[in-house]
């Protein structure tokens, strides 16, 4: 099952390369490529955290487009340069992990989620290091048969020569899809689980901060630093038994090691 699962993401990430090679006169000009170590919390919603390995890529080309994997996502910039400099535009992809042998008994003890693979699109502005950037995200498959749309944006702050830090916001607004299956109980899982039943509908799930830490500590070597806060709202929030179980409150955390080429 594992590796169905991780065959699901590649094809995921594949078919937004595919995308992106299939445009015309696209010649990479700058590469990098890493992995390391993410914590996060093992349901959303929960206070438990697991980790995981996180695989990083980046193909910048030499006309302003690009394809970026980090982790469970991935896009890929369609809009070369040369038609306007400071718009991006194009598909992305997201992994995201079932709800299943969660450290909570009686979260676990609800009808699992199956993994969510989600396709959608983006078009985002960059302008003297600030960016801002509006994407839509929806399940192929029988997951949770919705959609959420994000608002971010922030700035990147070259701090020095080696070290340069990105700094974000972001809110995330869902239909009553996503928030129902991740966050309600319907009466089935009330009789499994002993939580009440709740009903969440459709509105803004979450906001947050990021942060993005990057050294270039030796030649072509660079270590990324990797912060995220986000809380919870609305139908989302601790009023949601799954919450309640759990926190609000939504940490995640870690560290890359990267090579540029």
């Amino acid at each position: 099952m594992k590796n169905l699962k991780w065959l699901k993401v590649l094809s995921g990430i594949l078919s937004i390369f595919l995308v992106a090679g299939m445009v015309s006169d696209v010649r990479a000009g700058e590469y990098s490529i890493g992995g390391g170590v993410a914590f996060a919390p093992d349901y959303e919603g929960s206070s438990d955290y697991t980790s995981a390995l996180i695989p990083f890529g980046n193909a910048k080309f030499d006309n302003g487009m690009y394809v970026r994997l980090e982790g469970p996502y991935a896009r890929a910039n369609l809009i070369p340069s040369s038609w306007v400099s400071w718009l991006e535009a194009g598909p992305s992809y997201q992994y995201r992990s079932s709800r299943a042998r969660v450290d909570n008994d009686q979260v676990s003890a609800l009808k699992n989620i199956s993994d969510a693979n989600e396709l959608g699109a983006f078009v985002g502005i960059n302008y003297e290091n600030w960016y801002a950037r509006l994407e839509y995200l929806g399940d192929t498959g029988d997951a949770h048969e919705g959609w959420t749309t994000e608002l971010k944006g922030g700035y990147n702050w070259i701090i020095a020569p080696k070290w340069r830090m990105l700094i974000s916001g972001r809110a995330t607004y869902a239909n009553s899809d996503y928030m129902d299956t991740y966050f309600g109980v319907n009466p089935d899982n009330v009789l499994s689980s002993g939580l009440p039943f709740y009903e969440a509908d459709s509105g803004i799930k979450d906001a947050g901060i990021e942060l993005r830490l990057q050294w270039n500590f030796w030649n072509r070597f660079s270590a990324l630093g990797i912060f995220d806060y986000v809380r919870l709202l609305n139908d989302a929030d601790e009023s949601s038994p799954v919450t309640d179980e759990g926190s609000a409150n939504q940490v995640v955390g870690g560290l890359m090691l990267l090579y540029s080429f």
